[in-house]
């Protein structure tokens, strides 16, 4: 950016010299009009942003919750408290046949089975770690960390033979396990009554 001087000539008469400042002058980092001009801007396709904003999101945006990274009682518990009615329903719907149902079933059954299966393994490793690590803080004389260690012992056994109980009932057909079956039978069952009443009874006869 230039500054005017304002001279006098030898002649008496006055001129204007440009001084020129040492460093140009800017507004929030951005150069002169004049040299931004000068200055060749390549042409960059449009899809180059786009794909930046997605590969960075925005720092104010909230993550989800972490999946529960463990198959406890309590994962066991959020499943039997399913209520399978409306997926029974919906399923009738599609396919209105008993065999159908029957099928679907045996699927839950065969669900709730593996999720049992996955809970005892978990609780089987998670004792195995806890004895090691009373052995192993006995031999370290750290006598109220291993009280601490066997009072947790005991609660996890606990919830051990709960688990050993719920799949005992889950083969048997009865208990909580019987709940999930019971809500989609129903389910069904209404789906069934639904298609009869709008083929048949919905239907006025013709006058």
């Amino acid at each position: 950016m230039s500054l005017f001087n304002f001279a006098r000539s030898s002649n008496g008469t006055s001129t204007v010299e440009e001084v020129k400042t040492e460093k140009p002058l800017t507004l929030h980092g951005i150069a002169p009009q004049e040299r931004i001009a000068g200055t060749a801007t390549p042409e960059v396709p449009e899809h180059v942003f786009v794909e930046a904003s997605k590969s960075k999101p925005a720092k104010t945006s909230v993550e989800p919750p972490p999946a529960r990274s463990m198959n406890d009682i309590h994962t066991l518990y959020q499943y039997l408290e399913q209520n399978l009615e409306k997926r029974g329903y919906e399923d009738a719907l599609i396919n209105p046949d008993t065999s159908y149902m029957e099928e679907n079933v045996l699927y839950i059954n065969n669900d709730l089975q593996l999720l049992i299966a996955k809970v005892k393994m978990y609780y089987t490793g998670y004792l195995r770690t806890i004895d090691f690590h009373i052995d192993s803080r006995s031999r370290s004389g750290m006598l109220e960390t291993v009280d601490e260690l066997v009072a947790h012992k005991k609660t996890v056994e606990e919830e051990m033979r709960e688990v050993e109980s719920i799949g005992n009932d889950a083969y048997e057909g009865k208990g909580l396990c019987q709940n999930l079956v019971l809500g989609y039978r129903k389910g069904f069952r209404n789906g069934f009554a639904a298609i009869t009443y709008n083929a048949v009874l919905g239907r006025k006869p013709n006058t």
